[in-house]
């Protein structure tokens, strides 16, 4: 069962060029640089929305905060989020994370292949979560 929400439930930054590898991967992330201060929550995979203010659109999104250890690529967090309905080109873009629930902790596979099959299932638990009551009452507050 996924966690509730983390604290906090609401992350702000820049959008940021990554190193490519979730495009190549057929998973584009957005990778967020968050603004000075901000408390980031610790390092797992997410269920979420993504808010453009700039644009007024809200997206759902499965967010990875960690180290892509599966990569090794060391010690810097990242914050990386997959929209499921968009593939707009966010580059600049201020947006705003709202976190609905805490979907597993981040590991290293042993390959790609576990790595893809890991994010497909995370896209799918971040479809219902987004779906779930819970969800909507989050995305009510992003709208309002």
């Amino acid at each position: 069962m996924p966690d509730p929400s983390p604290s906090p439930t609401r992350l702000s930054g820049t959008v940021v060029h990554g190193a490519g590898r979730g495009r190549g991967l057929g998973f584009p992330t957005a990778n967020i640089s968050p603004d000075p201060g901000a408390d980031v929550p610790p390092p797992a995979i997410y269920s979420g929305w993504l808010a453009r203010p700039a644009t007024g659109a809200v997206h759902r999104a499965t967010i990875s905060i960690g180290t892509n250890p599966t990569f090794e690529d060391g010690p810097r967090i990242h914050t990386e989020v997959y929209c499921h309905d968009t593939s707009d080109d966010l580059y600049g873009e201020h947006v705003a994370l709202w976190f609905v629930a805490r979907i597993r902790d981040t590991i290293r596979f042993a390959s790609v292949d576990e790595l893809l099959l890991a994010v497909k299932a995370d896209v799918r638990r971040s479809e219902a979560l987004l779906d779930s009551a819970h969800g909507c009452r989050v995305r009510a507050a992003v709208l309002s």
